[in-house]
């Protein structure tokens, strides 16, 4: 194995241990939440995460992206990138508090405000402090950091919920306290000390990584629209109790989201390390033609298993969320292989790009949602999230073309693509005979992938 491979999954384990296991850990509790949340009540906390998810980003000004980016350059002073991080992070404190109030004119979230406030601060905290392992490359730091969150989140959630009956606030006091102590974890390991003796700001630096980082709040809330708009819009529409089960059908795609950013996040720092490499074209060529593969057979499989999975997975008031998993997996197949493309961005700090792109697919999704829920309900809302992450993709396909060139439209890709559909398809037939075709389809699409893992596998025994 050559040592650009031996980077990549050195870096692919490190964020493995972290990512996997906490979204597993996460994964695992869904079945508690739906047992110890009614559909509304779980509706609204998923409804004050998503609230709270857009306005941390914007509170801070996304600065845990400048300082993991800028960070990652040869040569630079990371004491004074993380001391324009913790500028940032006080003044978003001390302005943050102005949420309480506005909370009030939120009905659905009106008694809440106060939680709103503490989890957008503890998570803007968290992310900052793990962003500066990142940029650090201490991976491996920051990939216990997710497991400490996520466990944390879990006992507190399992003493909150399901010991005292905390409901609502309980939920939202599990996951402000796992922040709070997940952010002093990363402060800790990461000498955040040595930035606070030695703060020094530099002009010139802080406004570079603000310009960087302010064009990506926008591009944040952008994503926002695209990946969360449609749950405020089901609530508004059909109500909570809806949005409560279609929170549960996205958890599904999610763990492939974060199977395939586990990979992404790797790739961005071997993307940095072979900008100017000979054979830079070929080698990004070989790991878009895997991770396309891998996708697909690993989406395949989830629609397999999806109807049997869910019948035991959650409970049964939950259980038509498979209804919407077709469409929201094979959208983040393509919203997986957008982020990979969207490497080159980060390569060569290209924010106006990240924007621009996630512009058309918040767009999209926006006007999909208002023509599609109040016609086909909450599988409008699904299929408006598929298109709109293909729209992204195909933007980024061909705009990245200044960068590099990418050979993304191959026949076994699109076969592949295809008998997705026909599965996805295939899963609203009813009885033995619906489960066989879907079989029958998942083991010709590992069979259209056979030698990219058998390729895969004789590397990990290589490197044995």
């Amino acid at each position: 194995m050559d040592n650009r491979s031996k980077y990549l999954l050195k870096n692919v384990i490190s964020f493995t241990f972290g990512k996997l296991g906490s979204k597993l850990i996460t994964f695992v509790l869904v079945p508690l939440y739906t047992y110890a949340l009614s559909t509304e009540e779980y509706g609204t906390v998923d409804l004050i995460t998503t609230v709270c998810t857009v306005l941390m980003p914007i509170l801070i000004l996304n600065i845990g992206e400048a300082v993991m980016r800028f960070c990652l350059d040869q040569g630079v002073d990371q004491r004074k990138i993380m001391s324009t991080g913790v500028m940032v992070l006080l003044g978003g404190t001390l302005f943050g508090a102005a949420l309480i109030p506005i909370s009030g004119f939120i009905p659905a979230i009106s008694q809440y405000g106060l939680y709103v406030y503490a989890y957008v601060i503890s998570a803007a905290y968290m992310q900052v402090f793990l962003c500066y392992l990142r940029g650090k490359e201490m991976l491996n730091a920051y990939a216990v950091g997710n497991i400490i969150h996520t466990a944390i989140n879990a006992g507190l959630n399992i003493l909150f919920l399901v010991v005292l009956h905390w409901g609502i606030s309980g939920y939202l006091l599990a996951n402000i306290i796992s922040c709070f102590l997940t952010a002093v974890y990363a402060a800790v390991i990461g000498r955040a000390d040595k930035v606070i003796l030695a703060f020094k700001i530099d002009r010139e630096l802080s406004l570079a990584m603000i310009r960087f980082s302010v064009v990506l709040i926008p591009n944040s809330f952008m994503w926002w629209i695209i990946n969360s708009s449609d749950r405020v819009m089901i609530t508004a529409m059909i109500g909570a109790a809806a949005n409560g089960v279609y929170a549960v059908a996205y958890k599904i795609p999610s763990l492939l989201s974060t199977l395939s950013g586990i990979f992404n996040q790797a790739w961005s720092y071997s993307a940095i390390k072979e900008e100017g490499s000979a054979d830079k074209t070929e080698y990004h060529n070989e790991m878009y033609n895997n991770m396309v593969q891998i996708l697909t057979v690993i989406t395949a499989g989830m629609l397999m298993i999806m109807k049997p999975f869910m019948s035991v997975y959650v409970a049964s008031e939950y259980y038509t969320a498979w209804m919407y998993t077709p469409y929201l997996l094979v959208g983040f197949v393509f919203l997986s292989l957008a982020t990979f493309l969207s490497t080159m961005y980060t390569v060569h700090k290209d924010s106006l790009a990240f924007l621009l792109s996630s512009l058309l697919g918040a767009a999209v999704n926006i006007v999909l949602n208002f023509v599609l829920i109040p016609t086909l309900g909450v599988s409008g809302a699904a299929l408006a999230s598929c298109i709109s992450y293909m729209a992204v993709y195909f933007f980024r396909v061909f705009n990245t073309r200044r960068y590099i060139r990418l050979k993304v439209f191959r026949g076994k890709h699109w076969l592949g693509y295809l008998l997705l559909a026909a599965m996805g398809t295939v899963l609203y037939m009813d009885g033995v005979v619906g489960q066989i075709i879907l079989v029958v389809l998942f083991a010709v699409n590992l069979y259209l992938s056979k030698d990219v893992f058998l390729n895969l596998l004789l590397k990990l025994l290589k490197r044995r």
